[in-house]
């Protein structure tokens, strides 16, 4: 029963994912012919539509995009010489995240030794209190 389901909710799928991300892309990335075109392609002709924008609508977009022209780009951090942005891949190759974990570590660090030092001293004042149970 759930199997032969199955294709009916890919068919959904792939057109809700598609109409949802054409909807949500910024006006200066849609390819031409314009976005109105491209919702009607999606849902008139849905198979073929949705796999055309999902072809022709990546083209351009992703993670390194092209630098920006003009004063901006002089401003430039995360810009290469070659206008290509540069974004760590992981929070393993960012920098200022593995020092944020550093200085984290050491503060936690520095906290259970304050705790534990003051545990220490709360139980040598308990023992050199007199009267107190041995």
């Amino acid at each position: 029963m759930l199997l032969s389901a199955l294709p009916a909710l890919a068919y959904v799928g792939l057109i809700v994912y598609s109409v949802i991300d054409c909807a949500q892309t910024p006006a200066e990335e849609l390819p031409p012919p314009g976005r109105a075109w491209w919702m009607t392609g999606i849902l008139l002709v849905p198979v073929l539509g949705a796999a055309a924008w999902l072809l022709a609508g990546r083209q351009g977009r992703g993670r390194h995009e092209r630098a920006p022209a003009g004063p901006e780009r002089s401003a430039g951090y995360g810009w290469t010489a070659e206008g290509v942005a540069q974004h760590p891949i992981g929070p393993d190759d960012d920098p200022e995240f593995l020092a944020s974990l550093g200085r984290a570590q050491r503060e936690q660090k520095r906290l259970l030794t304050r705790q534990e030092e003051d545990r220490r001293r709360r139980e040598q004042q308990q023992r050199d209190e007199p009267g107190a149970p041995d």
